[in-house]
């Protein structure tokens, strides 16, 4: 293994190729200069780990076999005490019971209860512990320990009397019959129990209680050898552990030093690299990979991320200047919507003033033109019979064509005067591009005068229906609203263009709803070609555009987003279906300062108050 060190740091390199003596270092040692800089390093963990994995499990098996001996012998211990304690309580229970029978004898409510007792609770208990303590004695548990025989002793000596004594006494309160109570039945009663009292099966039932007091003694100085035993095994355990831990820990120590100066000179040298990288910046700079060891590995990996720094930052300055062409693109555009608007103001009001002009004067062109119809009328009701020069002349124009039609023609004029001021005050009110502060906008005039400027290309026959809800005006601004449904509606007559409509007639509908007390909801829908899925995730972003290039600037949509989301605290969403057409949903607040209010107390979308919902408008 090759290692790039200092030159000053080494002493010369031997040419010589004799071979070098095992008995100088020996076999272990060839075997570990042998090896890598990792598997160095993941020997000396492994022997440090090792060693203190087996010392912890050594110690925590000793200890543990140990403790969980002592601990079984002090388990034992407790449940043999238990038995023998329940034992010696429950016999002198029935013998206290018993002998309260015999002053109880003349009340038969108490004789029951203390008679219930004995044969339902003391009498099965002594029993079950009996049994118990027979099926203890016979165990493994037992026969491992090494005591006294006590309890076998006394098992043995009172096998039958505690059966025999509790069977006869049962017998006894069964052949007892109070009923009815007399003096004599009680007297009888209680030398019957006197007599039982004081049976030499009785005193030798009370043995068995003297008996158990030695056995509990005997039993529980056991339990305190196997107590003292536990504590003993447990500081054992514990000083086991402690002992592999600081074993491990010295020789993790000394580990750690033999492997950290064998990678302490290479990587200094790559210390020393990044340093200088990051001092000058210079990301050009490369180590010099000579090995093929970790570090070798760690120096090329190394190089990799001062290249892939310089691409990330390469990539940084592209999206710099790629968001620098965004802003100047949206600042031309901005430009050419003020520019537009501006001249747009300029024709309008130039246009304005002869139409007013001719507006003003149709209406006493109307009236006069009456007047000298009502005179002509008059002229041949005096004189029916005119000069031949009038009569010809009067044929040769067709007076009474002219009668009928002329007013036609000044009524004619007179809407068409109208309409053009109709469309000059749409022109103007498009023309407000650039608002300084929020007023209150109609909704329903910026639909109808941007479909007014749009007249031209619906007239060739698309069908525009307007659904209008009863909804208020609402705060915000009228120039920038008037570019999003320009933007929409014009996109939605380049789909109906580009659709056949042999089998349905090219249809536009509107619709405005009030959503909740601080919203309304314009739906605009098409039944054009529709928007392919891949691409109407896109369809907000700025540049992009499925139309021809020359066609579409991909910035229609773009700008709309954010006057109806930024500007105006709204959404803009669109749902379409190849083939069947296209739907915008634009929700906005009706009252903008509520709707900064409610998106500053909502954590869970930025403008809550907008919620749409997926039903079309129908295009039927």
């Amino acid at each position: 293994m090759s290692l790039q060190t200092n030159s000053s740091d080494l002493p010369p390199v031997s040419h010589d190729t004799t071979a070098p003596q095992p008995s100088r270092k020996g076999w272990l040692s060839t075997i570990v200069n042998g090896l890598s800089i990792g598997n160095k390093i993941k020997l000396g963990y492994a022997l440090a780990l090792g060693v203190g994995i087996f010392g912890t499990t050594l110690g925590l098996v000793l200890g543990d076999c140990y403790q969980q001996r002592a601990l079984k012998k002090e388990e034992n211990a407790f449940k043999e005490l238990n038995l023998l304690y329940r034992l010696q309580t429950s016999i002198l229970q029935t013998r206290t019971h018993q002998q309260q029978l015999i002053p109880l004898v003349g009340n038969p409510e108490l004789y029951t209860e203390e008679y219930s007792h004995i044969t339902h609770v003391h009498g099965p208990e002594i029993q079950q512990v009996w049994s118990q303590l027979q099926s203890y004695t016979k165990s493994l548990n037992y026969a491992n320990r090494n005591h006294a025989d006590h309890i076998p002793q006394l098992l043995k000596t009172y096998d039958e009397v505690a059966h025999t004594y509790l069977q006869q006494l049962d017998t006894l309160l069964q052949q007892i019959d109070l009923s009815p109570i007399t003096a004599e039945k009680i007297v009888i009663a209680r030398q019957q129990l006197l007599k039982f009292t004081n049976s030499e099966l009785a005193l030798k039932f009370d043995g068995i209680t003297d008996e158990l007091v030695t056995v509990i003694n005997a039993s529980y100085e056991e339990l305190k050898t196997a107590t003292s035993e536990f504590n003993i095994a447990e500081r054992m355990r514990l000083q086991i552990i402690v002992a592999s831990i600081l074993l491990s820990i010295a020789i993790a120590a000394l580990v750690a030093g033999l492997t950290s100066r064998t990678i302490t000179r290479p990587v200094k040298a790559l210390t020393n690299m990044a340093q200088r990288v990051t001092q000058e910046s210079n990301f050009d700079l490369q180590i010099p990979v000579t090995t093929t060891d970790e570090i070798g590995i760690l120096s090329d990996s190394f190089n990799q991320v001062l290249q892939k720094v310089k691409s990330l930052l390469e990539e940084q300055k592209a999206a710099a200047l790629r968001q620098q062409q965004l802003q100047e693109a949206q600042l031309v555009q901005s430009e050419k919507m003020s520019s537009l608007g501006r001249m747009v103001a300029g024709v309008a009001h130039e246009i304005n003033n002869p139409v007013n002009f001719i507006y003003g004067n149709l209406e006493p062109a109307i009236h006069h033109v009456d007047d000298l119809l009502e005179l002509l009328r008059i002229y041949a009701q005096e004189i029916p019979h005119p000069p031949l020069a009038v009569q010809n002349y009067a044929d040769e124009i067709d007076v009474e064509f002219v009668e009928e039609d002329l007013p036609k023609v000044l009524q004619s004029m007179k809407f068409g005067a109208d309409r053009v001021r109709q469309i000059v005050l749409s022109l103007k009110n498009f023309s407000r591009l650039e608002e300084a502060a929020v007023h209150t906008v109609n909704l329903h005039e910026c639909i109808d005068s941007t479909l007014l400027i749009l007249n031209n290309r619906i007239k060739k026959g698309i069908t525009v229906e307007r659904n209008y809800g009863d909804i208020p005006e609402i705060e915000g601004f009228a120039g920038s609203l008037y570019q999003v449904f320009m933007n929409i509606l014009n996109n939605a007559l380049d789909a109906l263009d580009e659709k056949d409509h042999t089998q349905e007639p090219p249809k536009i509908a509107i619709a405005t709803e009030r959503q909740d007390n601080n919203s309304v909801v314009v739906r605009i829908a098409d039944n054009g070609s529709g928007i392919p899925p891949e691409h109407q995730a896109k369809i907000f972003e700025t540049f992009f555009t499925t139309k021809a290039r020359g066609v579409g600037t991909g910035m229609g949509l773009s700008i709309s987003y954010q006057i109806v989301v930024e500007k105006h605290r709204g959404q803009l969403t669109c749902q379409s279906e190849v083939g069947s057409g296209t739907e915008f949903m634009i929700c906005l607040p009706i009252s903008l300062k509520s709707a900064e209010v409610s998106s500053v107390k909502s954590s869970s979308s930025i403008y809550p108050s907008c919620e749409l919902s997926p039903v079309k408008i129908s295009l039927g």
